[in-house]
């Protein structure tokens, strides 16, 4: 016998089936058919790759490292399929479009399709208008972007592009570290209300509108003392004391800045892929958004408050 996809993901669906007679029913064969061709496979391996239950099969030991190394080996041979179909519709030498916000989910994608899609070159810009990134979608500028949603602002696509969401991000502040909050792990945002703040200007894409609004929420009149969309210049003005900041959770160096996660998560933002449908890459995002949540949590990881919020119950907030 020569061992094939089809064994692979025969031992697969009985795995997940958890019986001969349900994997039979799912891969549309006899359940004589399926225990014919587990025979040939455990002889193939020479070692039973299931027991028998009261319930139905239970893998072995062996069974189950098996099943393991062959949902890895399926995954990489769709993958493989997939990259190839993008190859084979793509125009030659055509380049891939990425467009988006400053994000980290930016440089992801970027990281994504460089390793999904290998043979085209990928070129990027980033944007912050909304609008701006919208329309290059729609003319075709661009076939994919990632863009930013907040609550009570939605994101108003073109015909013809689609969208996910990848992660509700929550905002955090910023405070100097030597601001009497700095020790905290965490404030309320009423904590909050006789402070000075330094906002980014004001855009279309509801940011400055949605905070005024969460502060009226919490019982105050949000104070903006500075605008600036410089992020070295606001992370220096929060160092000096002169104002707070809100704060993204994973961003470049802050020296002389303490982060204070918001009790109850009231700030957040959420990032979307979005997509032209007639783009090479439809057939590509599953893969994409999975690569791309992938190094974001490696990301994480490296962030200490972001982790602490994170395994705090914070994923099942911002993970959709």
């Amino acid at each position: 016998m020569r061992l094939e996809l089809r064994h692979l993901e025969l031992v697969v669906a009985i795995a997940d089936a958890g019986s001969l007679r349900r994997a039979a029913a799912r891969l549309h064969l006899s359940q004589p058919a399926v225990t014919t061709q587990l025979k040939r496979i455990e002889s193939f391996f020479g070692g039973s790759l299931f027991v028998r239950s009261a319930d139905g099969v239970l893998p072995t030991h062996a069974g189950a490292e098996l099943v393991r190394d062959a949902r890895n080996l399926l995954r990489q041979f769709e993958i493989l399929q997939r990259t190839a179909r993008v190859n084979a519709r793509g125009e030659a030498g055509a380049p891939v479009k990425v467009g988006g916000i400053p994000a980290q989910q930016f440089s992801l994608l970027v990281n994504a399709l460089t390793t999904l899609v290998p043979r085209r070159e990928v070129t990027s810009r980033t944007i912050r208008e909304t609008g701006t990134l919208t329309a290059l979608l729609r003319s075709g500028e661009l076939d994919v972007a990632v863009l930013r949603e907040f609550p009570g602002f939605p994101l108003t696509l073109p015909d013809g592009v689609e969208r996910r969401l990848l992660l509700r991000e929550p905002i955090f502040a910023g405070v100097s570290e030597r601001h009497r909050l700095a020790g905290r792990v965490s404030v309320g945002l009423a904590e909050l209300a006789d402070e000075k703040w330094v906002m980014p200007d004001p855009d279309d894409s509801g940011m400055n509108e949605f905070f005024d609004r969460a502060c009226a929420a919490a019982g105050f009149g949000q104070r903006i003392a500075h605008f600036t969309t410089e992020a070295h210049v606001a992370f220096a003005l929060v160092a000096g004391h002169r104002a707070i900041c809100p704060l993204y959770p994973i961003g470049t160096a802050r020296d002389g800045l303490a982060t204070l996660a918001l009790t109850g998560t009231p700030l957040y933002r959420e990032l979307v892929l979005a997509w032209r449908t007639d783009s090479a890459l439809a057939a590509l995002v599953d893969e994409v958004c999975a690569e791309v949540e992938r190094g974001y949590l490696a990301l994480v990881e490296g962030a200490p408050c972001y982790r602490r919020w994170w395994h705090d119950g914070g994923a099942a907030f911002a993970l959709p």
